[in-house]
């Protein structure tokens, strides 16, 4: 169990001191206890520590990266205990480098099968794949919101 963040696009430092904190904080976690906020990490950044998250409490921000591959593919379950922007639970923004082939192409949640609360917020990214495939409305508790993608 990991202590999350509560962030948001906020960052202190430059990159390298956003992945060192990213690292040692997520090491070894299998639950995340509060907010994962994955924001402005580089493409040549190793990000494979993050495959043993199995669960996050909170939410989960993913925004102005160019890392291609996010690996998240044990992750089973986003409770959404805390929503960014009041009502989401999984937000992914703005995470590709117009000036650069350098981008988010997969999200790699191969085993997402719950979001007990909160929504899906997916936009402008530029190169991401697949997640109009996604049946979001299966994966979200609340029948009542709309995946945003």
């Amino acid at each position: 169990v990991c202590a999350g963040t509560l962030n948001g696009l906020s960052v202190t430092g430059d990159a390298q001191h956003q992945y060192r904190t990213l690292q040692r904080m997520y090491n070894n976690c299998e639950i995340v206890m509060g907010n994962l906020e994955i924001v402005l990490i580089d493409h040549t950044q190793d990000l494979s520590f993050l495959q043993t998250i199995r669960e996050v409490t909170g939410y989960i921000l993913i925004a102005m990266n160019v890392f291609s591959w996010l690996p998240l593919q044990n992750l089973r379950v986003i409770r959404g205990t805390q929503f960014y922007e009041e009502k989401y639970a999984l937000f992914v923004l703005l995470n590709y480098n117009p000036n650069t082939t350098h981008a988010l192409r997969q999200l790699g949640l191969n085993q997402l099968t719950e979001i007990l609360a909160g929504g899906v917020y997916i936009e402008k990214n530029a190169q991401l794949c697949h997640v109009e495939t996604v049946e979001w409305r299966d994966i979200m508790r609340d029948p009542r919101l709309e995946p945003v993608v």
